[in-house]
């Protein structure tokens, strides 16, 4: 059964021109010479911070499907370099569609009557640690404070793209004392069992009638003005699972 939800907030960046692929290849982290119908990539800077996350769909012409409130951002970014490249980019209007088969979600081109929208896509994304960046999170964030899923986003076996040396150190060297929680309240700070403020918060999410707080932290109870409180998405047993 698949589920569609109209995503009106989102919009395309067209790059034309022969190099393009090679342009695009230099920054984002997924491989556009593996052969597929679509590809789920970040695009980050030489720090390894997320400028944001997109699907990439080629039709004749690359397209990058991103939130409309980073398009500007990407675009300044892709403009530094696409001079050497001989490309065209621009954002281009389209009606984009994001779906959801058996917990597979992507997004595509197209529009349908469904009553479900960018919020309930954001509360899916959310709940998947798969969510899409906006302006206010854009390049603040490295991929392992996100969540993101490496295998999904990451290619290790393509060749130099910006931020490839940071995502590289995150995946290989370092024990990895905190992972991705999400609660769903809007909550300011966790603490442990001794009342210690504990872990990052990168964000909260307002979902129609629903709150979330995603955090950054260690595996421990965590707690909330002495209650003991249950993430609804647990990265570190997500990662137990796979």
């Amino acid at each position: 059964m698949s589920n569609y939800y109209q995503l009106q907030n989102y919009t395309a960046i067209t790059l034309k021109g022969d190099n393009s692929k090679e342009l695009l290849q230099g920054q984002v982290s997924c491989d556009l010479n593996i052969e597929k119908d679509y590809y789920d990539g970040l695009f980050c800077d030489e720090k390894g911070y997320v400028i944001t996350n997109a699907t990439i769909l080629f039709d004749e012409h690359y397209y990058i499907l991103v939130k409309d409130e980073v398009s500007a951002i990407l675009m300044s970014e892709l403009k530094k370099f696409g001079q050497f490249f001989d490309c065209s980019i621009e954002k281009e209007k389209k009606d984009i569609l994001g779906q959801e088969i058996n917990g597979e979600l992507k997004k595509l081109f197209g529009r349908k009557d469904v009553r479900l929208d960018s919020a309930d896509w954001d509360e899916i994304c959310m709940l998947n640690l798969c969510f899409d960046i906006n302006e206010e999170m854009s390049g603040k964030f490295r991929i392992n404070e996100l969540g993101y899923d490496m295998n999904k986003y990451v290619s290790y076996d393509k060749g130099c793209y910006r931020g490839q040396e940071i995502i590289a150190r995150l995946t290989y060297l370092g024990k990895k004392t905190k992972k991705v929680i999400v609660f769903d309240s809007n909550l300011q700070e966790i603490t442990d069992s001794n009342n210690k403020p504990i872990g990052k918060k990168i964000c909260s999410l307002h979902a129609k009638d629903r709150e979330y707080s995603h955090f950054f932290v260690e595996s421990t109870d965590y707690f909330s003005e002495g209650t003991k409180i249950i993430p609804v998405t647990n990265q570190w047993d997500l990662d137990l699972n796979q």
